[in-house]
């Protein structure tokens, strides 16, 4: 049987040539000259949208794959100068400012801006010339924007109050004016899901009727409007105001279409954090609108939350200093617990192995036990394996938020699916299959991830459940949210619910949106075959470039109070 490895290979090989078949075809040029620059052009912007990467800062980004010619990236960037790509009326590569994007990003990119900038109404910019960085009320600042813009940008860290911020604005505006049309949406379930919870929260403390609010994954509000499903409260041409969470996972496509959607006087309330990963194989306008701000009028409807509220000792400090970019002194604070003796609740293990750390396979272990043992609890009940029986928050309360409890307390996290200190390595601890999983023979206990949308039964893409019971009475135990915000816990039977994983480990991509007591990361970085200085002790890098810090940052704030960071030299 091939190796996964080399099938990837060859499928990626196939990918690049196919592409460079299609420019051959396409686009007159020198082949002779310019081939081999135009091959590596295509592998590296087919690698970084891989990564969601779509616009690349050619100056600033690790190359950790081959290339035909290693002069990258001068070379390159004179034979899209020189072989006439660059002067084509469309051409298929854009270069601007030393960055390179295929087109059709560029051209999504400057559709998409011009969009948002039209909903910003400012004659005279010398009048605005207050601080959205000030000490001033936030929910204050974001009243003023709305004088003259329908759009508010809210920009914050994690532990900044920015879903706690957005909740009482909501709460304040409705008490205002209780017959307006509010929607909230995040780009995952996961992610919906915390809202709706930190929502259910702040509804317990106050008396406001919540009748004209929705709050949903940004696919379902699309998928309702286009799909006229009536299965929502609300539709988005119904909406005064519209808030998305978790911006920096937001692909151009999904924002397009919400500001093709929207009636032209919903104010938008964009938030998130421009340090987080951008979605896979797609381009965030979030991060694009941070990293090019400038003089923009984007900057005139900013709120940046400065303000740490959460205390989280050295998994914050580690955070900020990767938020700031600051790599000495990360390294400084990385060796700082390497060496010092003083409690912290960050652990940092240097590995020149390429095994998994035993420390970690006694955890895989000792959790997935923990986890059967309170699921054997709920499925020794027979009975909830009866048709009639519905939400089992109504039966067994107690039992079911146990098991949530405990499955949203530990993640451990991956840079990637397969390889060394893989996703699918730390599976195998407990799964032994080398390819595929048959559900109806896994042990009960172990999670499970959903890796697309299905609208039916209300699962989304990134929802994490668990395996229960045995037998012909298998089935997946998930937590969702009905139409009234309220929590439910079903059984959903395994031939209901395709593309499900494994989730005793997920990558990092996977884990935006989620947050829990305890994080590991297997921290395992990409490098050339013969770029052996790389390996040098002394010059150890923990991110190398814009795309491993936000996946390292993303990682670290993922946990709330205990870090367990593996590193492999």
């Amino acid at each position: 049987m091939m190796k996964s490895n080399t099938l990837f290979k060859k499928i990626e090989d196939y990918e690049y040539n196919h592409v460079y078949d299609l420019f051959r075809n396409y686009f007159q040029f020198d082949e002779s000259k310019y081939e081999y620059l135009i091959k590596d052009l295509i592998k590296v912007l087919i690698e970084f949208e891989k990564k969601g990467e779509t616009i690349i800062d050619i100056d600033n980004v690790k190359i950790t794959f081959e290339l035909f010619n290693d002069d990258w990236p001068n070379k390159h960037i004179n034979c899209l100068l020189e072989s006439g790509l660059n002067d084509l009326p469309k051409p298929p590569i854009i270069i601007k400012d030393r960055k390179i994007s295929w087109s059709k990003w560029s051209t999504k990119l400057e559709i998409v801006r011009k969009k948002l900038l039209n909903k910003i109404n400012i004659q005279d910019k010398n009048k605005f010339k207050f601080s959205f960085n000030s000490n001033k009320d936030n929910i204050y600042l974001i009243k003023s924007i709305f004088n003259y813009s329908n759009l508010v940008l809210l920009q914050g860290g994690p532990g900044t109050g920015k879903t706690t911020l957005i909740i009482n604005l909501i709460l304040i505006t409705l008490a205002a004016e209780s017959s307006l049309n509010i929607g909230l949406a995040a780009p995952t379930g996961k992610a919906t899901a915390r809202i709706k919870e930190a929502l259910n929260f702040k509804l317990d403390l106050s008396d406001i009727n919540l009748k004209t609010l929705e709050c949903q994954t940004l696919h379902s509000w699309i998928y309702n409007y286009k799909n006229k499903s009536g299965k929502l409260k609300l539709s988005l041409k119904d909406l005064d105001y519209f808030f998305i969470d978790e911006c920096s996972m937001v692909g151009i496509d999904i924002i397009e279409n919400v500001l093709n959607l929207i009636n032209r006087d919903c104010k938008i309330i964009l938030v998130g954090d421009a340090n987080q990963l951008p979605p896979v194989n797609n381009c965030s306008v979030w991060n694009n609108i941070f990293e090019n701000m400038n003089n923009d009028l984007f900057n005139y409807c900013t709120v940046n939350l400065n303000t740490i509220y959460r205390n989280n000792g050295d998994i914050q400090e580690l955070s900020k200093l990767i938020f700031n970019n600051n790599k000495i002194l990360f390294k400084q604070k990385v060796n700082e617990i390497l060496n010092s003796k003083k409690p912290s609740n960050v652990s940092i293990q240097i590995s020149k192995k390429k095994d998994l750390p035993n420390i970690l396979k006694e955890e895989v272990i000792k959790f997935i036990k923990i986890l059967k043992t309170k699921t054997l609890k709920l499925s020794n009940k027979k009975y909830i394996f009866e048709p009639n029986i519905d939400n089992l928050l109504n039966y067994e309360r107690d039992i079911v938020l146990d098991i949530f409890n405990t499955l949203n307390s530990q993640l451990i996290l991956c840079s990637r699916n397969i390889g060394t200190w893989s996703v699918k390595e730390v599976n195998s601890i407990i799964i032994k299959e080398n390819e595929t999983y048959d559900f109806f023979e896994l042990d009960e206990g172990i999670p499970v991830i959903c890796t697309e949308n299905n609208t039916e039964l209300g699962i989304s893409n990134g929802d994490i459940g668990v395996i229960i019971g045995r037998n012909e009475t298998r089935r997946f135990l998930f937590k969702k949210f009905n139409t009234n915000n309220e929590p439910v816990v079903e059984l959903i039977e395994p031939n209901r619910l395709e593309n499900i994983l494994p989730a005793i480990a997920i990558t990092i991509h996977k884990s935006q949106g989620s947050e829990a007591e305890k994080v590991f990361i297997l921290w395992n970085k990409d490098y050339k075959k013969n770029n052996a200085k790389d390996f040098n002790f002394k010059n150890i890098e923990f991110y190398r470039d814009n795309y491993e810090k936000r996946l390292l940052y993303t990682g670290i704030t993922r946990a709330k109070k205990r870090l367990d960071l593996f590193y492999l030299e």
